[in-house]
């Protein structure tokens, strides 16, 4: 007889039919018991989705990415318990054969054992994993303080930890708050730009304690299905401070298979402006750059795609939509220069190929400050960020004062720095959008500035010439009177320029009047100066190195004052001037 041919399935009939299946199968001979567990698993299933629309014969595949997706879902959520709630101490135990295997080969995984000791009032048992060192600019050997890969899922034996296969221990060598990858990705996601998860944990090696760590999630599937509703697609990651190219590793897929990475790289490249535009709209989700490279910048996310260095990105290629989006990744060092430029230079040679790209065409620019404005308007401003830094800081305070009460204490004033940085940051953004809008500034050639600075405090307060945490240091002091400012005149040709360098700053309550406010750099003349430093912040150890400090201007040739200046009631600023330069833009 002759099957008829079926057009869709309703998942209500499907049960029906499969529940009558199945209960024959329970009076069929001994050989039909293998087949019931499947009749009974597709009931279960279709019962979760009678409430879905009818399926259609030729979707199966479908189902079984959403199957996929779901679970991904299911397993996001169940991390959540890990990233919100108490600090974790971790122990890692391995054999001493495995421990010189790894202090031998350290990019390699070896066996080993990972047990969460104690969470929630509750022990937690052992898990088998395997472990790596990891890292390049912040690479500690075994001996020190390594970071590492942990793999739950690569032994045979091995189980999720909180859902998770995988877990990073990054030991933060780069960032002494500890705060900065957890507060910029929680930044990061609040603008809908996918970024791992991060906590803190302490952890033991062989019974070493070696401190203070930020664990982050493994940006897989299961991190991704809170961005994407199809999770089956292809991560792809860079190498080692590298733009894009063919040979980006490919994780999920036919790793040979280049041919989506080549169209994006080939449109990139398409010289025609309307070509480009139309070309890059079919493999990049453009909104999302546009949205991925407004928070790298408002970040100060130095290290990441846009910059200079093309360091830390990784891409996703959606199968829903066939186009790539960005990642947040490595967001060790943010918000290290507060006063840092929203006109950020996308342009090659020193922007990013997707970033030139899309800013050479006259889309891009109005597109991206658009972008800018709503993300102060809708993320910046609507979560007290300050608070939130203060919270996680506080939280890995109290975990620290367990062991070490004086090292908690001190930690606490990095906490401190912490929140009046990020603080400091949001205020800025809001000050930079109130200017008219500038063109990205190109950087064409350094000028060179002499060290010829003069003191002028006629008016008020002192200044003179130090040596502070080991630089050579202009220092000024506010007594209340007048603004005490460092001063010299350089003669330039028309056009425009940066200047920048790294300040510190003690006890700096600021007095604000048409000028600007706290300590900063700027021309005699200009209008009202946006970049300030106040409160506490600088040089001390702990404190992140320094601020970066950068200030733009425009200048129809001739000379040109530049000033370093505190306005303020009381405290003190230091000019490393080692670190000042000018370039000139293009």
């Amino acid at each position: 007889m002759s099957r008829p041919k079926p057009t869709y399935c309703g998942p209500a009939s499907i049960v029906k039919l499969l529940e009558a299946r199945a209960t024959c199968a329970v009076h069929d001979a001994m050989n039909m018991t293998k087949h019931l567990g499947r009749y009974l698993a597709l009931v279960a299933l279709c019962r979760a989705l009678t409430t879905a629309e009818p399926v259609a014969a030729g979707q199966v595949e479908g189902g079984a990415a959403e199957s996929k997706a779901s679970a991904s879902v299911d397993r996001h959520r169940e991390a959540d318990e890990f990233f919100a709630g108490p600090i974790s101490r971790l122990k890692l135990e391995l054999t001493p054969e495995n421990y010189g295997r790894l202090a031998g080969d350290e990019r390699n995984y070896v066996p080993a054992t990972l047990t969460e000791v104690w969470r929630n009032g509750k022990p937690v048992s052992a898990h088998s994993v395997e472990v790596k060192l990891k890292g390049h600019g912040s690479f500690q050997h075994l001996g020190a303080k390594p970071s590492l890969t942990v793999n739950f899922k690569k032994p045979k034996d091995g189980s999720r930890f909180h859902g998770m296969r995988k877990i990073h221990l990054n030991n933060s060598s780069q960032d002494p708050t500890y705060l900065s990858e957890f507060i910029a990705g929680e930044m990061g996601r609040k603008a809908g730009v996918p970024a791992a998860r991060a906590t803190h944990a302490t952890l033991e090696i062989n019974g070493r304690d070696v401190g203070i760590y930020v664990a982050k999630e493994a940006i897989d599937a299961d991190c991704l299905a809170a961005f994407y509703k199809d999770t089956s697609g292809d991560i792809y990651t860079n190498e080692y401070i590298n733009d894009l190219t063919e040979g980006m590793e490919k994780k999920g897929g036919d790793p040979t298979d280049k041919t989506a990475i080549k169209a994006l790289i080939a449109a990139c490249r398409e010289p025609d402006d309307t070509k480009r535009w139309e070309q890059l709209d079919k493999v990049l989700d453009i909104e999302q750059f546009m949205t991925f490279s407004a928070m790298e910048v408002i970040m100060c996310h130095w290290d990441g795609y846009n910059s200079f260095n093309h360091n830390n990105y990784h891409l996703y290629n959606d199968p829903s939509t066939g186009k790539f989006s960005f990642i947040l990744h490595g967001m060790d060092t943010c918000f290290g220069d507060e006063n840092y430029t929203l006109a950020h230079n996308f342009l090659l040679p020193r922007g990013s190929m997707v970033g030139d790209a899309l800013m050479r065409h006259p889309q891009g620019p109005p597109m991206y400050w658009a972008r800018l404005k709503s993300l102060y308007d809708h993320v910046l401003t609507k979560e007290d960020w300050g608070a939130r830094v203060a919270f996680a800081g506080n939280r890995l305070r109290d975990a620290i004062a367990v062991k070490n009460p004086q090292q908690a204490e001190a930690y606490a004033g990095t906490v401190r720095q912490a929140v009046a940085r990020v603080t400091r940051r949001v205020a800025n953004v809001g000050r930079q959008l109130e200017l008219p809008v500038k063109p990205f500034f190109v950087e064409a050639a350094g000028v060179p500035v002499p060290k010829a600075w003069v003191l002028e405090n006629s008016g008020g307060g002192t200044g003179d010439r130090v040596k502070f945490d080991g630089r050579n240091c202009l220092h000024l002091v506010a007594t209340g009177a007048g603004v005490p400012s460092w001063r010299q005149k350089v003669t330039l040709q028309a056009g425009r320029y940066r200047m920048g360098t790294i300040m510190g700053v003690r006890g700096v309550e600021s007095v604000e009047d048409e000028h600007g406010r706290g300590a900063g750099i700027c021309i005699s003349g200009a209008g009202k100066r946006v970049n300030v430093l106040e409160g506490d912040g600088g040089f001390n150890p702990g404190e992140g190195g320094g601020n970066s400090v950068s200030y733009e201007f425009e200048t129809a040739g001739g000379e040109v004052e530049l000033v370093f200046e505190l306005r303020a009631s009381q405290g003190e600023a230091w000019l490393a001037i080692d670190n000042f330069g000018m370039v000139r833009g293009r």
